[in-house]
């Protein structure tokens, strides 16, 4: 799974009957962060790297739109590097019943990747289809959260002093393995140390480390781990990705307030 593409998972989380009011929890905004790979183990293949992401999410009438294109420039050796490039796109309705997303990709690591898709929630389980060369029916249980869902139980969790939240998440940014198990380890909510971007000063964060597991994985360790400085309103201040063998560290570098759609009553 692309460390970027989770960022939009993270800003990137039942719910259901309140669903509608706390959406307006989260703040429609653009984002940059800068990309750097650090902390390289003898057992990687790089020595370096750096990029950018660019992430917006905006309020309109009916649910979230979300997209989120980057750009990551990994060093090898012998003075050699490779390139990754995405774009990904979602929306999630209000009610949480809804999900629909976009991926497209190109990798010197993994080549090219396309593909669309939805889900749904009925009263039993979860459907959809995704699109490729081909169409694939989906079907999951319905005790899995979509992303924004997952979002808010998060932010909801921290606010009420609960430090542990594991769900099982669906994330369609994988055309293979869906649904990750997700483990939020939350720490004592404290001020930002963020100072160079307005927004950010005096704001109030909770550190959060966030372990993802393959869905039927019996492995103790999981596949990465996320630490991030998260928001009441769901804005991520920094993050670092650790795979174990490197770590990729993000900074907010440009920050932006977007204005709620305006929608008939």
């Amino acid at each position: 799974m692309s460390i970027i593409k989770y960022i939009y998972f993270i800003i990137i989380f039942s719910i259901f009957n309140a669903y509608p009011i706390l959406s307006a929890q989260l703040l429609s905004h653009k984002a940059t962060y800068t990309l750097n790979i650090q902390n390289i183990k003898d057992n990687s293949f790089l020595e370096g790297g750096q990029g950018q992401t660019f992430f917006e999410i905006i309020e309109n009438c009916n649910g979230w739109n979300i997209k989120e294109d980057y750009v990551l420039i990994y060093e090898l050796p012998n003075n050699k590097t490779s390139n990754s490039f995405s774009s990904y796109s979602t929306f999630e309705n209000f009610l949480g019943t809804k999900h629909s997303f976009e991926l497209n990709e190109e990798s010197q690591f993994s080549g090219k990747k396309s593909y669309q898709g939805f889900i749904e929630k009925n009263k039993r389980e979860i459907t959809g289809s995704i699109i490729n060369n081909s169409i694939q029916k989906l079907t999951f249980n319905k005790d899995i959260l979509f992303p924004i869902e997952h979002l808010l139980e998060l932010i909801k969790t921290a606010k009420i002093g609960n430090k542990i939240l594991t769900k099982k998440v669906f994330f369609g940014n994988e055309d293979k393995e869906f649904i990750k198990i997700v483990s939020a380890f939350i720490g004592q909510i404290r001020e930002t140390t963020s100072e160079d971007i307005e927004y950010l000063r005096g704001k109030k964060i909770w550190p959060i480390k966030v372990a993802f597991y393959k869905e039927k994985s019996k492995e103790e360790n999981p596949e990465y781990e996320i630490y991030l400085e998260i928001d009441d309103l769901g804005v991520v201040h920094s993050y670092k990705v650790n795979y174990g063998s490197f770590e990729i560290k993000a900074l907010l570098e440009k920050f932006e307030i977007l204005p709620k759609k305006t929608c008939k009553k």
